[in-house]
C-alpha cells in the first residue's frame, strides 16, 4: 500500500488515500438522501466574500470567486465585472453536511471562475472584489493567525489577527499567502476525556510513531461529541479577516490544525484548490472518518494529502505543498515517501522560473539552538532520500507557520538551501520559550546556519520587483516594522531578515 513512487504516480497516492473504511460503524453519510427539490430562498447574510488563486487542470492558473451565504437551500448571487458583463456564481460541491443528518455547516459557498483585472460586485453591493493582478507588487503573508478557546470567548474574533487583518489592507495588497492553521478554538486537540484528536503527533496525539499505530480518533467521526462547526471557522478567520478578504487573491496552505481529524472538513470546503466547476483540478473533500464509538485502529484509510501544485504568477512561482501530516520529530511512518515523491516532483518541473516554496511546517525550524532541535524531521529524510538532495536552485525562498513565532533562516552562500521565513505569529497565544534575538553557527540538517526571531505578533509584508528582488518588513499590530527582510539585505548582511534595533 505504502510504496515508493515517483512524480508521475502522485494522482496515484490520492486516490489510495481517500478509499473508505467503516471499522463497523455505519456513518449517517450511509443513509440514503430523502428525495425531493428544495425549495431555494434568498440568502439573508452574505458572511464574506474572497478570491483564491489555484492551478487549472492544464497547469495555468485559474481564478475563483467565492462567496459564503446563510444557509444551504439558498440562492447563489449573481457578480456583475466593471466591464458589465454577469456571471452567475454556483453552489460548491462536497458541502460537508451532504448526506448527514448534521447542520454543522448551515452557510453556501457560491464559486464562480472570473477574470484578472476585473473588480466585481453582487446587485446588493455587499459583495466587492477587488481585481486581480498576475503580476503582484504588493504581497503580505499571514500565518497561524486562530484563537484558542480559553484566549477567546465564543462569539468574538480572534482579537490579534483582527488588528494585523487592518493593518494588512493599509499595505494594498495583490497577493496574500496563508501558511496554515486558522482554525485554533474548534480544535483543542481534546475531543472529550482522555480522547485526542489524531495530530501526526509525535509522542503526543497520535503516537510516538505518528500516530500510524495508534487508534485514530478524529473529531469528524460519526458520533463525534465535537466536531467541526462552521461557527468556528466564522469566528476564527472569516469575522476577523471579513474586510481583508475581498482586497486581494489568496493562496492558503493547510495546517495541521486543519487534518481531516480537527478542521479539514471547513478546510477542503472554504479553502482548497480544487472545485466543480469546469476547468479547475479535482474538488477535494475528507475520506471517511470512522466511528467514535468504535474508532479505527490506524489511520491510514482516513487521512488525504494533496498533491502539491504551482500557481504561476508572471514574475514568480508559488509552489504549495500540504505538510498538514508531516511529522516534526520522526520519519518512521510510510508518508515519508509520499514527501519523496513530492520534492522530486518539484525537482523535475521548477527549473528555470524564480519559485517560492510554500508550506505549513517548516523544512527547517529552530526550537532551540542545542543540537538536534531543528524541525521538520520527515520532510527532511524525504528531500535527503531524492537523487539531487536539495531544493533546486529556482526556490529562492521558503515560507511556512507552524512555530507560534517570527523567525528567519540563513544557510551559507555554498548552500543549495534557500532562505527560510516563519510567520506562525498572526493570531495564536506565541511561543514563550522559542529562540529570541539573532543566532549563528546552528547546526540544522547536517548545515551551519544563523537567523533571528521574535515572539511578536506580526505578519510580513513585501515588495517583489519583476526581476524577483524584493524588501519588506515584518509588521506589529500597531503598523510598526520590527523585522527588516529583503533580497538587499540578504546581499549586504547574508541575513534575509535583520532585526530593528531601535
Amino acid at each position: 500500500m505504502f510504496t515508493p513512487m515517483t512524480h508521475r504516480s502522485l494522482a496515484y497516492f490520492t486516490v489510495l488515500f481517500i478509499a473508505v473504511v467503516f471499522s463497523g460503524c455505519v456513518t449517517q453519510k450511509d443513509k440514503a438522501i430523502a428525495e425531493g427539490t428544495a425549495v431555494l430562498k434568498k440568502a439573508e447574510k452574505v458572511y464574506a466574500a474572497y478570491s483564491v488563486l489555484a492551478p487549472s487542470a492544464t497547469g495555468t492558473t485559474i481564478l475563483y470567486a467565492r462567496v459564503i451565504v446563510d444557509g444551504t437551500n439558498t440562492h447563489c448571487p449573481t457578480l456583475t465585472s466593471s466591464a458589465g458583463v454577469t456571471i452567475p456564481t454556483h453552489p460548491r460541491g462536497l458541502h460537508p453536511d451532504a448526506g448527514n443528518a448534521t447542520q454543522n455547516f448551515p452557510v453556501t459557498l457560491c464559486e464562480a471562475i472570473i477574470s484578472p483585472d476585473t473588480a466585481y460586485t453582487d446587485l446588493s453591493g455587499i459583495v466587492n472584489l477587488q481585481a486581480v493582478t498576475l503580476s503582484p507588487s504588493a504581497v503580505l503573508v499571514y500565518g497561524d493567525s486562530g484563537c484558542k478557546s480559553k484566549k477567546c470567548k465564543p462569539g468574538n474574533p480572534s482579537k490579534h489577527f483582527k488588528k494585523l487583518a487592518k493593518v494588512g489592507i493599509q499595505e494594498h495588497p495583490q497577493l496574500i499567502l496563508h501558511m496554515g492553521d486558522f482554525n485554533y478554538r474548534g480544535t483543542s486537540g481534546s475531543i472529550a476525556k482522555g480522547v485526542y484528536a489524531y495530530d501526526a503527533g509525535d509522542g503526543g496525539f497520535g503516537g510516538a510513531s505518528c500516530g500510524f499505530n495508534s487508534t485514530y480518533n478524529s473529531q469528524n467521526s460519526s458520533g463525534s461529541p465535537r466536531p467541526d462547526t462552521w461557527q468556528y471557522w466564522y469566528e476564527d478567520f472569516f469575522l476577523p479577516a471579513k474586510d481583508l478578504l475581498p482586497i486581494a487573491p489568496w493562496i492558503f496552505a493547510r495546517g495541521n490544525h486543519e487534518l481531516c481529524s480537527r478542521a479539514g472538513v471547513g478546510w477542503f470546503y472554504f479553502l482548497g484548490p480544487g472545485s466543480s466547476l469546469k476547468g479547475g483540478i479535482a474538488q477535494m473533500q475528507c475520506p471517511n472518518q470512522g466511528c467514535y464509538s468504535n474508532p479505527p485502529a490506524t489511520p491510514a484509510s482516513h487521512i488525504i494529502m494533496i498533491p502539491p501544485y504551482a500557481v504561476e504568477l508572471n514574475d514568480v512561482r508559488v509552489w504549495v505543498m500540504d505538510s498538514a501530516n508531516a511529522c516534526d520529530a520522526s520519519a518512521a511512518n510510510p508518508l515519508t515517501v509520499q514527501y519523496q515523491a513530492q520534492f522530486e516532483q518539484l525537482q523535475t518541473n521548477s527549473q528555470g522560473k524564480n519559485t517560492w516554496m510554500m508550506t505549513h511546517r517548516p523544512l527547517w525550524g529552530i526550537n532551540s539552538t542545542a543540537p538536534g532541535n531543528a524541525i521538520n524531521i520527515m520532510m527532511q529524510t524525504a528531500l535527503a532520500n531524492t537523487p539531487m538532495k536539495s531544493l533546486p536552485s529556482s526556490v529562492s525562498l521558503s515560507f511556512s507557520g507552524h512555530m507560534h513565532i517570527y523567525q528567519s533562516l540563513d544557510f551559507p552562500n555554498n548552500s543549495a538551501r534557500p532562505p527560510q521565513i516563519i510567520i506562525g505569529n498572526s493570531g495564536v497565544s506565541l511561543e514563550k520559550h522559542g529562540v529570541v534575538g539573532d543566532f549563528s553557527s546552528v547546526q540544522v540538517d547536517g548545515q551551519n546556519a544563523s537567523g533571528n526571531g521574535m515572539n511578536i505578533y506580526g505578519f510580513l509584508s513585501m515588495k517583489l520587483q519583476p526581476n524577483g528582488t524584493w524588501t519588506g518588513d515584518i509588521l506589529d499590530s500597531s503598523g510598526k516594522a520590527f523585522v527588516t527582510c529583503g533580497t538587499q539585505t540578504l546581499a549586504t548582511n547574508k541575513s534575509i531578515c535583520v532585526l530593528d534595533q531601535s
